[in-house]
Order: C-alpha cells, then structure tokens, then sequence
C-alpha cells in the first residue's frame, strides 16, 4: 500500500496538480489508514513517509508519527462511505479557479462523465485542516466522487490510488477544458 502511494504521489507532484509539501494522499486497507506524512514532498516521499493510522480513531499506530493536517478530512470520506479506499486531496489550478468562481462549471468532457461516476460537488470556504472542513467534505462525498474545495482545490475518491488519481486528472481537465470553451465563446 505504501508503495502504491507513494508511485501515485509522484504522478501526482509531476503532473503539477502541487507544489512542495502541498496535497495529500491516503488508502485505507482493513483497519488501516495509510496517509502522506506532514511535510513530506510527493515528488520526494519515500514508502516510509506514508504511515499507518487506526482507521477508527486516526491516531499513528507508530509513536511519533505525524500524518498530514488534513487527516480528519481523510477520515471523514472513509466515514461516509465504505467503498473508498483511497482520497487524493491536490491544488490543480483550473480546479481550484472552478471552486472559487460563481460560475458553475459543467460535465464537459466525456472523460469526466466516464470517469467520475457522480457530478463534482463544490462546497465553501472552511479553513484547512479543521474538523468543520472534514464534516462539510464528509457530508459532500456521501454522494459525489469529487468535490471542490473554494480557495483550497480538489478531493477525489476512489476504490484504490489509481481510480482517485484518475478521478483528479478528470476533474481538472474538464475545468480546463470549461475554461478554454468560455475564453472562446468570448
């Protein structure tokens, strides 16, 4: 698991959707909860920097460790559902534009149709890694596999890394491509 995580997360720095310590990534296997340690760099991670969490109370089951800030967040999508197994949470550009516009992007890409499974949810401004964003996300994903994140970016969920990250790639070149259909259509 850890491994998978850690081939996804530099998929995920190398494709630009963060930058440095940015993001965060988890999959959940049985009574475990593997997520990105705080600080780590995806691009840098080693299988090491992603640690086992119980996945009731989310506390490392290694003293000392420290998961990322937004780990009541990923709790909170595992808590609403029992078919995730894995949560990517990037700061894609077209994605994190998306959910902070008043414009209401649109399913404009057959990729995003196929893909997603669900619209993409968009929810307000809460403060990151507090327990008010982790219960508006947890409300969010009980019926969608993606959710925008207004000044924060993107979560996606996923039955493993692969389908999450997939998810991710789908959502934002859909906002992309929303983008570049208003800037032609003037």
């Amino acid at each position: 698991m850890r491994n998978a995580l850690r081939k996804i997360g530099i998929k995920i720095s190398r494709a630009g959707l963060v930058i440095g310590e940015g993001g965060n990534i988890s999959a959940r296997k049985r009574r475990a909860v593997y997520i990105k340690r705080r600080g780590a760099d995806m691009e840098k991670a080693k299988a090491a920097d992603y640690i086992r969490l119980d996945a009731k109370t989310g506390r490392p089951v290694r003293r000392g460790d420290r998961p990322s800030t937004e780990i009541h967040m990923h709790l909170a999508c595992y808590g609403a559902r029992p078919d995730i197994g894995a949560v990517i949470h990037t700061h894609p550009v077209f994605s994190t534009a998306a959910a902070y516009s008043p414009v209401r992007a649109r399913p404009v890409t057959y990729e995003l149709e196929v893909n997603l499974g669900s619209s993409v949810a968009r929810i307000g401004y809460f403060r990151p890694g507090t327990i008010e964003l982790a219960r508006a996300v947890g409300r969010a994903v009980k019926r969608h596999n993606a959710v925008l994140l207004e000044r924060h970016g993107l979560i996606t969920v996923g039955r493993d890394p692969e389908e999450a990250f997939l998810r991710t790639l789908a959502v934002e070149r859909a906002a992309m491509v929303d983008v570049a259909r208003r800037i032609l259509r003037g």
